[in-house]
């Protein structure tokens, strides 16, 4: 060994947590360590419940900054927008912490802000939104007051409003700029229809309907008890937090107007499986595919993460990205995403950017590797590297006191079981290649697929002569063009 080889092979071992006091080995990966030791962090142990029956999840650090997170959560989103006012939520949630309060106009909050250097924000998306604090323990007292005027009492600034309706509608007219965003726009009407909430429908006369009183409508229809979820991390004693919550979250009674949130609709519309092309003049296309998924609480959940890992979620791991991306240089990135289904069934979702030529390629690539994973087991050495991968990473799920409070706010918002997460590694590990085999075959049904390839139609339907294979000879699915639509007024462009 050089003496290069040796000063790396020191600093690695020095500088390992686990391996202070060992010998130094004469090659870095002969290092051994300690095994990770971590305990899932419950619910129910962070968990009060509040006077009004509002439940807080609260995650201290006694020994950490002197940093206080506070983020009040709600059921509820663009699935309650009236007709003909697409788009209220959003703008909802961008004003409720940037239009004032009743009490204080906006400059003068944002003035407070800056003198505390605080942050309040809010966002409102399709189920659900937030509106978050984050102070100085010493500053907390001034600090929650200001996200309870928010909170309760907000004002909705015609200028900011107004302000913020010009940006939404510039966002709408760079809706065709790109492959990505015309993607975005299109795959979920063919996945949920046009009618869907899921499906961005603002138009920009839906933007001009909104006015101030809509926002104020919408505050006040949510703003009940039973909508509410708090998380809260950072540095406080438990009891004093829960005190402090007692008289300002927990002391918030639904008014004449509101009204527990109501169920998240649940689609009903018929998919067509096939292969559409949205033409669009551009060098790169974007490819998208989307298979019907299951919820995460089906018995099969676990089997086919481990499935949906192995083949486009694991990064460089997963076998999309080896194939498509390192052996064939085809694209910067392919990755698969198992959708959990909150409310409803889920989709198996799948996605890269290429040469408009190379999407045909790219998408035989794709599905023979799918076809592999029905075809053949996985080897003892692929599996049980795909199940160390996930059982390892999981503590990074929890790294951080903020990411635990809002997980358990989140989740009991959607309803997910309280402490599913605790057996969550046991459950991997106990997967087997016949479980994996055995969902790959339920999941990666091409009778079932739905594709979209968005960029230059021609090109994208005729293929690579290096590779040749017209995209319809894909897979046995019909081919249809999708027509651009109208970025203002969504109609489709003949």
């Amino acid at each position: 060994m050089n003496r290069h080889l040796k000063s790396l092979a020191f600093l690695v071992a020095v500088s390992a947590p686990g391996a202070l006091g060992q010998p130094i080995p004469d090659r870095p990966e002969k290092l051994t360590y300690a095994p990770i030791s971590f305990q899932v962090p419950k619910a129910k142990d962070a968990k009060v419940v509040l006077k009004n029956k509002v439940p807080a999840y609260l995650v201290s650090d006694l020994k950490g900054v002197p940093l206080v997170r506070i983020s009040v959560w709600w059921r509820g989103g663009s699935y309650m927008e009236p007709e003909g006012k697409r788009g209220l939520a959003s703008l909802f949630g961008s004003q409720l912490a940037v239009g004032g309060t009743q009490k204080l106009d906006a400059a003068k909050v944002e003035d407070r802000l800056e003198a505390l250097a605080a942050t309040l924000a809010s966002s409102c998306g399709p189920t659900s939104g937030s509106l978050f604090l984050q102070v100085q323990e010493k500053d907390l007292a001034e600090g929650v007051d200001l996200l309870m005027q928010a909170l309760t009492q907000p004002a909705f600034a015609q200028d900011r409003l107004d302000l913020a309706k010009r940006s939404a509608r510039q966002a709408l007219e760079r809706r065709n700029d790109a492959v990505t965003s015309i993607a975005q726009l299109q795959m979920p009407y063919l996945l949920f229809g046009e009618k869907f909430f899921s499906a961005d429908r603002t138009t920009a006369a839906s933007l001009d309907a909104i006015t101030r009183e809509d926002l104020a409508a919408f505050h006040a229809g949510l703003l009940h008890p039973a909508n509410l979820a708090v998380a809260v991390s950072g540095k406080f004693e438990r009891k004093a937090m829960t005190d402090l919550l007692n008289r300002t979250v927990g002391a918030i009674a639904a008014g004449p107007a509101a009204r527990p949130s109501p169920k998240v609709p649940v689609p009903d519309f018929a998919r067509k499986p096939g292969l559409y092309v949205c033409d669009k003049d551009a060098p790169q296309a974007m490819l998208q595919w989307a298979f019907p998924g299951l919820r995460r609480t089906d018995p099969d959940w676990y089997p086919s993460m481990v499935m949906n890992h192995v083949l486009g979620g694991g990064g460089f791991a997963a076998r999309l990205m080896k194939k498509i991306r390192s052996d064939e240089g085809l694209t910067y990135g392919v990755r698969t995403t198992l959708g959990e289904g909150p409310y409803w069934r889920g989709d198996l979702t799948g996605g890269l950017q290429t040469k408009n030529r190379s999407v045909a390629y790219s998408l035989r690539l794709a599905l023979a590797e799918m076809q592999r994973l029905k075809d053949e087991p996985l080897t003892e050495a692929e599996l049980t590297s795909i199940k160390d991968g996930l059982v390892e990473s999981f503590p990074a799920q929890w790294g951080s006191r903020q990411a635990i409070a809002n997980r358990f706010a989140e989740e009991h918002l959607v309803g997910w079981p309280e402490d599913w997460w605790v057996d969550y590694r046991e459950k991997v590990r106990s997967v087997t290649a016949a479980d994996v085999q055995k969902m790959a075959k339920r999941l990666l049904d091409t009778e079932k697929l739905v594709v979209l390839a968005v960029g230059k139609a021609s090109e994208i339907e005729t293929g690579d002569p290096d590779h040749p294979g017209a995209l319809a000879e894909a897979t046995r699915l019909p081919l249809a063009r999708l027509p651009l639509r109208d970025p203002l007024t969504l109609a489709p462009r003949p």
